[in-house]
């Protein structure tokens, strides 16, 4: 009867085990062309056209490559699953890098372009010509936004349906301006170029400031870093000097509780650091 009872039991956890994994396995893949599946619409809105089952690909191999290649320079486990989780995050942040670059160059050009236009407008041109203009000027990411918003136009989307879907592609306070502006004026007959001149300074103002508030912060920012720094690269010479230094930490209770609020409370003061860091123009 004991010999059953363990190939019974024995034979429950290899079932258990086999839907298990069957089951993660399912929420894995889910989850992985959920992710592809945004990547490859922050990628279209870019303009780079990639195959999603190749992103699929792309995100675990990233993520088991960074945690090889830890384990296999510092030959700790630790630092591979450390590395492992941070290969994971790689792929969403260089994307979210490439946007936020984007649209910060998109804003930059937004001088340029409306200068365009206000000559475009001063030269007898229509707003949708001048659009057109400036699609044919300027440089990508503007030119490909305006060339799409062109496209719309022609296709019978209405004017104020194709601004609003620019502004919601790009979203900041200056498309916000330059879009209001626009209606406003069509509505009750404005001078656009008098528009477009005064959304010029403000615009131009706004960057300038920006640019300021970026510089006279870059201290206290470099300041942040080293201070979160710190702790981690700390630990990490202490152990390459002597292994054994941390080993009271490791294997008293107290000290391991110590750790545990050690590095709660160094990731807590990193989101702190970031949070009070961030000047809102």
């Amino acid at each position: 009867m004991l010999i059953v009872g363990y190939i019974l039991l024995t034979i429950a956890i290899l079932i258990f085990s086999y839907y298990g994994i069957s089951v993660a396995l399912k929420k894995y893949d889910e989850a992985q062309k959920k992710r592809a599946e945004e990547a490859t619409a922050q990628f279209e809105q870019m303009f780079i056209f990639l195959n999603k089952r190749m992103l699929m690909f792309l995100f675990p191999i990233t993520a088991l490559t960074a945690g090889s290649l830890a384990f296999i320079i510092t030959k700790q486990w630790w630092m591979g699953l450390i590395f492992l989780a941070v290969g994971a995050i790689i792929p969403g942040w260089f994307i979210n890098t490439m946007d936020r670059r984007r649209r910060k160059k998109f804003i930059l050009q937004l001088v340029d372009g409306l200068m365009v236009m206000n000559s475009c407008l001063k030269g007898g041109l229509t707003l949708t010509q001048s659009f057109e203009v400036v699609a044919e000027e300027m440089s990508s990411p503007l030119s490909n936004e305006i060339s799409l918003l062109n496209r719309e136009i022609k296709v019978g989307v209405t004017l104020e349906e194709a601004l609003l879907r620019l502004e919601k592609r790009m979203p900041s306070e200056e498309m916000t301006l330059i879009t209001s502006a626009i209606l406003v004026a069509r509505e009750t007959g404005g001078d656009l170029t008098k528009v477009f001149s005064r959304l010029v300074e403000t615009i131009r103002d706004r960057i300038k400031l920006r640019e300021m508030v970026t510089t006279l912060t870059l201290q206290a920012r470099l300041q942040s870093i080293i201070i979160s720094l710190l702790g981690p690269v700390f630990f990490v010479v202490v152990r390459k000097i002597r292994p054994d230094h941390f080993d009271v930490m490791w294997k008293d209770e107290l000290g391991r509780i110590f750790l545990i609020i050690a590095v709660v409370l160094q990731v807590v003061g990193i989101i702190l650091i970031i949070i009070f860091g961030r000047i809102e123009i």
